[in-house]
């Protein structure tokens, strides 16, 4: 989840396959993007109210006019931009669903989790690099080229340097 402006926070819905906004005022909800208990794969070129996502996932905002989520079926990362109302594929993730996003302002990209890697998206070129881990399920810790995961689920960027990882199964922080 993640605040678009000062009275709007945007929540992933994963089991009703949408986005919803809720406005902290009012105290209430309502559907951002997608259409909430309709499940599908139409992402692109599409305005958010017709966009439909399988398992929406996953949410972060660059601080302008782009929301970034994810949906499992087809594993893609989408973005949402709230000047336009339009969605857009960025990226697919080869069968990896993106769990956690946290944008990167300094470098204009999206940390992801994985299945069990960590990925960095540039969300200009849409270049996908895995940054850490594999496609191996593992519990070892080494430098980030070794590091294996068995579900790293959540994201936190502390500083331009610094990425916390989330390592569900194993239950540790890196």
């Amino acid at each position: 989840m993640v605040y678009i402006n000062s009275s709007t926070l945007i929540v992933s819905d994963n089991s009703q396959h949408c986005i919803e906004a809720f406005d902290v005022g009012m105290i209430q909800m309502t559907t951002y993007a997608g259409v909430c208990g309709t499940p599908g794969s139409q992402l692109t070129g599409h305005r958010i109210n017709d966009v439909r996502l399988s398992y929406a996932t996953g949410m972060a905002f660059d601080g302008s006019p782009m929301v970034y989520s994810s949906s499992r079926g087809p594993a893609k990362i989408i973005s949402i931009d709230t000047v336009s109302d339009m969605g857009h594929e960025i990226c697919g993730t080869d069968g990896m669903f993106a769990r956690s996003l946290v944008f990167d302002e300094d470098i204009q990209s999206l940390y992801v989790s994985l299945n069990r890697a960590v990925a960095k998206v540039d969300v200009a070129t849409s270049k996908f690099t895995v940054l850490s881990g594999s496609t191996t399920n593992g519990d070892s810790i080494g430098d980030h080229r070794t590091t294996e995961y068995s579900y790293p689920f959540g994201l936190l960027q502390v500083n331009a340097s610094k990425l916390v990882i989330s390592d569900r199964n194993n239950n540790r922080y890196l």
